[in-house]
This record gives C-alpha cells, structure tokens and sequence, in this order.
C-alpha cells in the first residue's frame, strides 16, 4: 500500500511541478535540458526541472501569504 502512495505522490508531483520548471531550466540551460519526452522519466534533467518547479510554487505561495516582509 504505501508503494502505491509513493508511486501516486510521484506522479501527482511530477504532473504538477515539471510543467512549472520546464521554462526555467530550458532558460538555465540555454535550451538543452529537459530533453523532449523527459516528463515522466526517472532522468537526472527530469527529477531537477521537477524540484525547479517545486521551488517555484513554494515561493509564489509564500510571496500570496505576506510572508516577504517589504520595507
């Protein structure tokens, strides 16, 4: 059962964060990572284009929460 919910927790982070990270890391890298269906794989380019997109959306949520304070 709880290889299920790691291959579930997997998929749902993947379908959300790599579509998020994808224009960054081509922007990085200058148009040479992520190679063309990477999306689901278990690639190096594919699991750092999914925690680009991670990092991104905890930033947006923290930024919509007030929590950078600006002086």
């Amino acid at each position: 059962m709880s290889e299920l919910l790691g291959v579930l927790a997997d998929f749902v982070f993947q379908a959300i964060c790599f579509p998020i990270g994808w224009p960054l890391m081509k922007a990085f890298t200058l148009g040479k990572y992520p190679a063309k269906g990477s999306w689901f794989s278990e690639s190096p380019s594919a699991q750092w284009t999914s925690a680009i997109g991670l990092a991104v959306l905890v930033i947006a949520m923290m930024a919509a929460m007030k929590q950078f304070v600006l002086a």
